[in-house]
């Protein structure tokens, strides 16, 4: 049985890092790698197997981690939305700014305090920076953090300025556009796709239960599932549906990047 019920999990275990084995961390930004789906995932294969036997410990395994995915898709967006406005955010308020500064770090000094959101600690951070390894070095540390496209494009605008001394605020008001558009694109996301998931981890969940509930129902069902052969048929139609609704859930993740 504990040779039945390792063979499930492994199984498992490995269809469903074949479908997520794209989503690793590849930039500055990726450096979190998110490790509870999986320990969730791991956990209830085991209490389940322990219990019932390794098509259940397949089955648990597949919903938990299903739903551990949907939820974790679904904070990724939402942090992804409300970075994105605070650029938006941050980039228009100094967008406007350099407008009436004369100097880049007095047009910086005054929109880091009207920074909220995400990027405020890191727009104070910047204007600290400015006086301390001049503007040109902090702007390349600003670019170079976690806020996305849009921010290391507004930090590599910021050193331009500073080093030719030349008309900055077309440049700014470019940045302020694509920041805006990046914010929308991240909103159209999390509306259209990351809010629409759960239905995902609820069909796995429908399909899980309507399989036990039979089982439950009928002590035959309930007899052949627990043997060999409705062993082997519910591990492979777990690793069917695992495959069909993973994939969907690794190609959100990659958009997210």
């Amino acid at each position: 049985m504990l040779r039945f019920i390792a063979l499930g999990v492994v199984g498992v275990s490995a269809a469903l890092w074949i479908v997520f084995a794209d989503v690793a961390p590849v930039g500055p930004a990726e450096q979190r790698s998110l490790r509870w789906p999986w320990l969730v995932t791991g956990l209830t294969a085991f209490a389940a197997g322990l219990a019932l036997g390794p098509a259940a410990a397949g089955m648990a395994s597949a919903v938990t981690g299903i739903c551990a995915w949907c939820a974790a898709v679904i904070l990724r967006s939402r942090e992804r939305v409300a970075t994105a406005e605070s650029v938006a955010q941050f980039a228009a308020v100094l967008a406007n700014q350099a407008q009436v500064s004369r100097t880049v770090v007095d047009a910086l000094e005054t929109s880091a305090p009207l920074a909220s959101g995400p990027v405020a600690r890191t727009a104070a951070t910047f204007v600290a920076e400015c006086r301390s390894l001049g503007v040109e070095a902090a702007a390349q540390r600003f670019a170079d953090g976690d806020e996305g496209a849009v921010a290391a494009w507004l930090g590599d605008a910021v050193a331009v300025a500073a080093s030719s001394g030349g008309e900055w605020v077309p440049i700014l008001g470019v940045v302020e556009s694509e920041a805006a558009e990046a914010a929308a694109t991240a909103r159209h996301f999390h509306r259209h796709v990351a809010a629409n998931l759960p239905q995902i981890g609820l069909a796995a969940a429908l399909g899980a239960a309507v399989a036990v509930g039979s089982a439950l129902v009928s002590p035959d069902a309930w007899a052949w599932l627990s043997g060999p052969q409705g062993q082997r048929v519910g591990l492979a139609a777990t690793a069917v549906g695992v495959a069909l609704c993973a994939r969907l859930l690794a190609s959100a993740w990659e958009m997210l990047r």
